[in-house]
């Protein structure tokens, strides 16, 4: 008898060790990623594994860490594509960087565009206004639905994004929770539909960690780091732009989205040589042409030469001194591209796509004018 109780005991102990030990390991579970340097583990380690893995969420870029978000405060990591937030007893919920990006950019999902007519093919979201049709929708029904992606908060339209150090131009669709992108050059594969790398986004702005240059910047700004310092999240990518020349400098326009500043379609930089200093020097001004106003002032110019139009034209003869400093313009209006990005030492880099040209704007409103480096 006294053999079987010992047994038992022993039987006992060796099984909490075991019961006890299983949790502790279960927790201890991590995946490390060389390719960034971090790690996942824990209750979002199961939900990024189970959720589809490095295709949804990409790759982790952050720690997990304490944050504040929307009035919660717990546990977060940040991965490529995605904010996870461990809430405990409610589980793991995705960050909403969908609509956090389009308010960065100026561009509040409530004042996009709603559908005019419901295709029946399509579904209709009246919490938000949207619709959700044809290949993002199969994705969303196919990904996690609403739980996964949250409420579409735009209707499909065209964007031009960053690719390497190339653009994509395509259509794009924003959730709540998500940006999705179509690509029909993949169609077939699974990666014909393809989500945002918002989380990089979002997280480099709020962590002052250096962006990406824009693309066909990199060469050019990597060789001037001392004055430009790191590259700020959101560039513009290929605005519409315009320049003219003038007898003493030029003008060049780059515009705003129409949402960011209403009541200006853009800004207008003027660049001329500054004889005192000794240098190309710039000023920028906002413009507040808009069409339907007076195209010119019916000046008369000189032989051979030109008055401005539109609103070069409106900012020229609106003042006296940038009138004086530049003098009448040599060439009419030419219109370009522009890709456009501020750096955190204060300076903003412009490439001119139409001449493969570059205007670093200097912090102290000094000028580089440069062939762009490749």
């Amino acid at each position: 008898m006294k053999r079987w109780t010992l047994m038992l005991t022993l039987l006992l102990a060796v099984t909490g060790v075991l019961v006890a030990a299983t949790p502790a390991n279960a927790a201890e579970r991590q995946r490390c990623f060389p390719e960034t340097g971090y790690c996942v583990s824990g209750a979002i380690l199961r939900y990024w594994e189970r959720n589809g893995g490095l295709p949804v969420f990409g790759y982790p870029i952050s720690e997990l860490r304490i944050e504040t978000v929307e009035n919660w405060t717990g546990p977060v990591q940040w991965f490529e594509r995605d904010r996870l937030e461990d809430h405990g007893s409610i589980g793991v919920l995705a960050g909403r960087l969908g609509a956090q990006v389009l308010d960065w950019q100026g561009r509040p999902w409530q004042s996009l565009p709603r559908p005019t007519s419901i295709p029946k093919e399509c579904q209709f979201f009246p919490e938000t206004g949207h619709t959700l049709c044809g290949k993002f929708l199969e994705y969303w029904r196919r990904n996690g639905g609403l739980m996964r992606f949250g409420y579409p908060i735009s209707e499909p339209m065209t964007e031009t994004l960053a690719n390497g150090d190339e653009l994509w131009t395509g259509t794009v669709q924003y959730f709540e929770r998500r940006r999705m992108e179509y690509h029909p050059e993949l169609a077939g594969t699974r990666y014909e539909v393809l989500l945002g790398l918002l989380g990089r986004d979002v997280y480099t702005a709020i962590s002052d960690r250096c962006a990406p240059p824009a693309p066909f910047l990199g060469p050019t700004t990597r060789a001037y780091p001392d004055i430009l310092g790191c590259p700020a999240p959101f560039p513009k990518l290929a605005f519409p732009a315009a320049s003219q020349r003038f007898e003493r400098g030029a003008m060049y326009w780059v515009s705003n989205p129409p949402s960011l500043t209403p009541w200006q379609s853009g800004n207008i930089w003027v660049v001329f040589y500054d004889t005192a200093r000794g240098s190309l020097v710039w000023q920028l001004y906002p413009d507040y042409w808009r069409e339907g106003e007076p195209v010119s002032g019916g000046m008369t110019p000189p032989p051979g030469l030109i008055e401005p139009i539109r609103g070069f034209g409106k900012l020229w003869r609106e003042n006296p001194t940038i009138r004086e400093t530049l003098g009448w313009a040599v060439e009419p209006e030419r219109a370009d591209t522009a890709v456009e990005q501020y750096f955190r030492g204060g300076a903003f880099v412009i490439y001119r796509m139409n001449s493969d040209r570059v205007y670093i704007m200097k912090p102290d409103n000094t000028v580089e004018d440069i062939q762009r480096i490749r």
